[in-house]
């Protein structure tokens, strides 16, 4: 039975089957940390519950979530940092699962967010195609997301380190300003992505 439940310090114990994982990107502690301390119920996992070995639980997966950008601006938003899931625990449906579960949470108040948005590779088409699904579509192309340098202009078109900026409007966004058809043709660079 799977369950989803607050993230806890202590977890970072048991992730070792998630984040060492070529899918998963890893992050240092301290970035955890801040994340349980400014956004502690957007940081949640999922968990399978069994009574073997002494363990009642084995954690599937995790949801690493924030809010960001200024109402005034129509940006405030939620931004999806990490979903990830154990390898043997995919095409379950649980990173669908823990997105629904945060665009829930973050659609209503406090949070009231206008939209969700998440940064994936460009030839991830796995993740791309999930989240399509999802409701998602790209926004915008941020040329050189992944890459160790900057780049100076938005010709250095490149998939292995381009990102698709995607978004799924909430039903803050009444006209939905937030999202934009064809956004895979616009380009910015990293620099111009601000919130």
């Amino acid at each position: 039975m799977t369950l989803i439940v607050p993230f806890q310090i202590t977890d970072l114990l048991s992730t070792n089957p998630i984040n060492l994982d070529p899918l998963t990107e890893n992050f240092n502690l301290s970035l955890y940390g801040q994340y349980l301390n400014e956004w502690p119920s957007l940081f949640f996992k999922s968990v399978e519950t069994y009574h073997d070995f002494d363990q009642e639980y084995e954690i599937s997966g995790y949801m690493m979530g924030k809010t960001e950008g200024k109402l005034s601006k129509q940006e405030w938003h939620t931004h999806i940092t990490a979903v990830t899931v154990q390898d043997q625990y995919r095409r379950l449906g649980l990173a669908s699962d823990l997105c629904l579960q945060l665009e829930k949470q973050t659609a209503v108040k406090p949070y009231e967010a206008w939209f969700v948005d998440l940064f994936v590779k460009v030839t991830n088409s796995l993740a791309k195609r999930m989240y399509e699904k999802l409701g998602y579509s790209v926004y915008r192309r941020v040329i050189g997301y992944y890459s160790r340098y900057d780049p100076k202009h938005i010709s250095e078109i490149n998939d292995e380190v381009d990102a698709f900026d995607m978004r799924k409007s909430l039903p803050a966004d009444v006209n939905n300003v937030t999202v934009r058809e064809n956004g895979d043709k616009v380009y910015v660079l990293p620099k111009d992505v601000v919130f």
